[in-house]
């Protein structure tokens, strides 16, 4: 029987008076970014501990939900093994042990060795985060790096192969590597110590262990990024605006490029795209001659070439030209093939040319909403997804929200498909469930497609739970995932007749650059009345009840989610807000915040006075008032998030419970203690995290059966 005398915790208010523009706000919680304060720390055990006594009935369900997510869990990992160099490198987990080992094997065959044992890690015990997992071209040296914290500072480490000893280590927050061809240079990026937002490039010579920055990027609302060509020979420095995400995308464009060929690491970087121009430019070696994907020509991007001692725009020949509509997402190079991903509306496919342009295989899923990435990761945050260059043989993986992660071969010269590996997941059957794609209109006549996922045998209408980003032109696409899952968390859901849905609102990237741009800045609240329009039209088609919709978001979808239920509080039965952006405004003026300054060309700079009110007329945090009552919330944090900083929910839910004369009972909030954005890293908090959030969702939603 539930406490109805159980009060949520309040903490004190220190009121500051902040004068800006003319305007006047008050932040009573500021002093929240004080963790060696320990009122903090007492105030977040105390929402902890009243979320544990306000949600104590659900521990029945809780409990069964946790069994059927752990009981889906795949017995086996599914990607294929990485071939670098004359080793194939792949993971096996080992009975009792958290993390799975790297391995590797001779292409030609002979015997297995360890490569990498995660768990001998310090720390690992509690979290682990792989950054990134690189051999070099010979297998002598292997770099990787690692978190154990949570708030994605990570360590690199060079170990060499020959004495299974680790011969450097180094910077703590290191974010992409790559290898020269000479097997002995390293090159890697990092925040520079003084200035957390600052980015440099370091080349680090293996056998004298000396390292020294070749490339510095003073301003800091831009990232540097480096890589390796798909011919392996050419190295790529991009400097590349914000893209909403820890780790950049490997097909990100960049606003300047630099190269230096992959046999001459000591020599000078030449670059090849000056910044200025206006646009985005991936950058590509085939031949003789540099490929460039660029949005010159329209937001949708073409693909040129250039010869290698002119890259300048006058020397550009178009090899794909810009097509309404089609976005060119990606450019893989193999020896004789070009391949690139495209997407048109949310159904992306893949096309593979030869060097005469002739247009060979096409790849296109059945699936009008899916996942399709090319090449094999070692799955790090930062790592880049590779395939064999002097090969035919394309690999790629597809995923649904019916249809677990797939791995299959393609040979583009024969054209013919073989299978590799399928996640297998325990008791799924996916005849059981139906995926469509609903297109719902937005208030300005714009058509909002959702992607949604129910039992085939659910009656409609019935609730739902939308989920939504909406951000930095960030794609989300329908994805299942093996493990820790997306999806397998969510059959419980399902299988208690609530559908899932993902809303492809602007301000993301599925729809390619102009959705993006239609929900930027000035025009931010285009994702929230999406949101709104996204509800309601799944109340008109008949598959959500008026009463039964449950929105969830992470990150800045979290602040998406919060934003919108301020708006329109009668259409929401509940809000989920994951580590929650919920204090944008303060997030934008304050420089040493995570993302701050490069976050403001999606929300604007406070700094000026228009782009300040408008920011300040939709911020969570600074339009909580004791006459605008919200839908009962379920918000979370991460003491040790590198992203979203603990207090930055907390600073919201605190602010709530104030406004309310009861100080909100029907919002909870809780506070991980350890790991960081993403949750546990490992062990039974993964399951225990997914299971919580729908629990409390189903009892929203008033489904448990």
């Amino acid at each position: 029987m539930r406490n109805i005398r159980l009060q949520p915790p309040l903490p004190r208010a220190e009121s500051r008076i902040r004068v800006f523009h003319d305007d006047v706000t008050i932040d009573s919680y500021r002093w929240f970014r004080d963790r060696e304060n320990p009122d903090v720390g007492a105030y977040l055990e105390a929402e902890n501990s009243y979320t544990e006594q306000a949600t104590a009935h659900l521990s029945a369900l809780k409990a069964e939900i946790i069994a059927e997510i752990e009981g889906r869990q795949p017995r086996e990992y599914t990607s294929p093994a990485l071939q670098v160099g004359p080793f194939e490198y792949f993971q096996r987990r080992e009975p009792n042990l958290a993390h799975p080992a790297w391995w590797r094997r001779p292409v030609t065959g002979g015997s297995e060795e360890q490569v990498l044992d995660p768990n001998a890690i310090p720390g690992a015990e509690v979290f682990y985060s792989l950054g990134v997992f690189e051999p070099c071209d010979d297998g002598r040296y292997v770099a990787f790096s690692f978190d154990v914290i949570g708030n994605e500072n990570y360590e690199l480490r060079v170990r060499d192969m020959k004495t299974g000893q680790e011969v450097w280590q180094g910077s703590k927050k290191v974010a992409m590597v790559a290898w020269a061809a000479d097997g002995n240079t390293l090159f890697f990026t990092s925040e520079r110590p003084s200035r957390q937002q600052c980015q440099e490039l370091v080349r680090l010579n293996i056998a004298t262990g000396i390292s020294e920055v070749v490339f510095e990027e003073s301003n800091e609302q831009l990232k540097v990024q480096v890589r390796r060509s798909d011919s392996g020979a050419w190295l790529f420095l991009d400097v590349t605006a914000f893209s909403g995400h820890s780790s950049f995308p490997a097909h990100f464009g960049a606003e300047e490029v630099w190269c230096l060929p992959a046999d001459e690491p000591g020599g000078n970087w030449r670059r090849i795209v000056k910044r200025g121009n206006g646009h985005e430019i991936y950058a590509e070696h085939w031949g003789d001659s540099f490929l460039f994907r660029v949005n010159d020509a329209g937001p949708y991007c073409r693909l040129v070439c250039a010869p290698i001692d002119d890259p300048s725009p006058s020397s550009w020949e178009e090899v794909i030209p810009h097509r309404e509509g089609a976005t060119l997402e990606e450019v893989h190079i193999f020896e004789k093939h070009l391949v690139v991903l495209e997407r048109e509306g949310l159904r992306p496919r893949l096309v593979a040319r030869d060097r005469s342009g002739r247009v060979g295989t096409t790849i296109d899923p059945e699936e009008s909403s899916c996942t399709l990435k090319v090449g094999s990761s070692a799955g790090g945050t930062h790592s880049v997804p590779r395939h064999l260059f002097r090969s035919s043989k394309l690999v790629y993986s597809i995923s649904s929200f019916v249809t677990p992660d797939t791995f299959v071969e393609h040979d583009l010269a024969d054209d013919r498909s073989v299978t590799l590996c399928r996640a297998h997941i325990p008791g799924f059957d996916p005849a059981l469930y139906v995926s469509q794609v609903v297109m719902v209109e937005a208030d300005d006549g714009v058509e909002i497609p959702i992607s949604l996922v129910t039992r085939r045998d659910r009656a409609n209408p019935g609730p739902v739970v939308l989920r939504v980003y909406g951000c930095y032109g960030s794609p989300r696409s329908p994805s299942f995932k093996d493990w820790p899952s997306f999806m397998t968390g969510r059959l419980s859901l399902l299988d208690r007749g609530v559908a899932f849905g993902w809303a492809h609102i602007r301000g993301g990237g599925e729809l390619g650059r102009p959705s993006h741009e239609a929900a930027m800045a000035e025009r931010k609240r285009t994702t929230h009345t999406d949101l709104i329009a996204a509800a309601e039209g799944l109340v008109k088609q008949g598959f959500a009840t008026r009463d039964g919709i449950a929105i969830e978001g992470a990150s800045a979808g979290g602040g998406v989610v919060l934003a919108t239920a301020a708006l329109r509080p009668d259409l929401f039965r509940a809000v989920i807000a994951e580590v929650p952006l919920a204090d944008i405004l303060d997030t934008e003026m304050d420089a040493a915040m995570p993302w701050g300054l490069w976050e403001r060309a999606e929300y604007g700079n406070p700094h000026i006075a228009n782009e300040y009110r408008y920011l300040l007329s939709y911020d969570p945090y600074y339009n909580l008032s004791a006459d605008r009552p919200l839908p009962p919330t379920y918000v979370d944090a991460a003491l040790d998030d590198g992203q979203v900083l603990y207090y930055q929910p907390a600073r919201y839910v605190a602010q709530r419970r104030s406004c309310a004369a009861d100080r909100d009972p029907k919002l909870v909030f809780r506070t991980r203690m350890v790991g960081g954005h993403s949750g546990a890293s490992h062990g039974p908090g993964v399951a225990e995290e997914r299971a919580f959030r729908m629990a409390w969702a189903l009892d929203q939603l008033r489904t448990i059966k």
